[in-house]
């Protein structure tokens, strides 16, 4: 059977305003929801874990004028120098400190993210 041309400029229409849609989704979560695009700014720490295999670097990020100060933690892996996962976002607070438990667990201003490489902590979801 044979598509009207109406229809197959119907099923254009329609298919190019979901990927419109579907693009524009995925600009929003990134820009505005995610730590991904966060980037550190003034070097506050540098803590390495029990077993060397990685860094966590605490970094302070200026809000400007309309908000204060916010603390970022990145995780590094020291064997992948291109590795760096956004593991820690908190804001109105200027200073930061990190303790590792175990060689997955670390602590950072008294907030637990028991796995690095899954886990986060992230003022805007988390309730601890």
């Amino acid at each position: 059977m044979v598509l009207k041309s109406k229809t197959k400029k119907t099923i254009a229409i329609s298919a190019v305003s979901i990927a419109i849609v579907a693009a524009a989704l995925i600009c929003i979560y990134h820009f505005f929801f995610s730590t991904a695009a966060i980037k550190g700014e003034k070097l506050m720490g540098e803590y390495p874990s029990p077993n060397s295999a990685y860094t966590v670097e605490i970094y302070q990020n200026d809000g400007g004028a309309t908000t204060g100060y916010a603390v970022l933690g990145v995780l590094r892996k020291n064997s992948d120098s291109s590795y760096a996962r956004n593991i820690y976002w908190e804001n109105n607070t200027d200073s930061a400190e990190a303790q590792w438990l175990d060689d997955d667990t670390v602590i950072i201003n008294g907030r637990k993210i028991p796995n690095v490489l899954k886990d986060k902590y992230d003022f805007r979801y988390s309730k601890n």
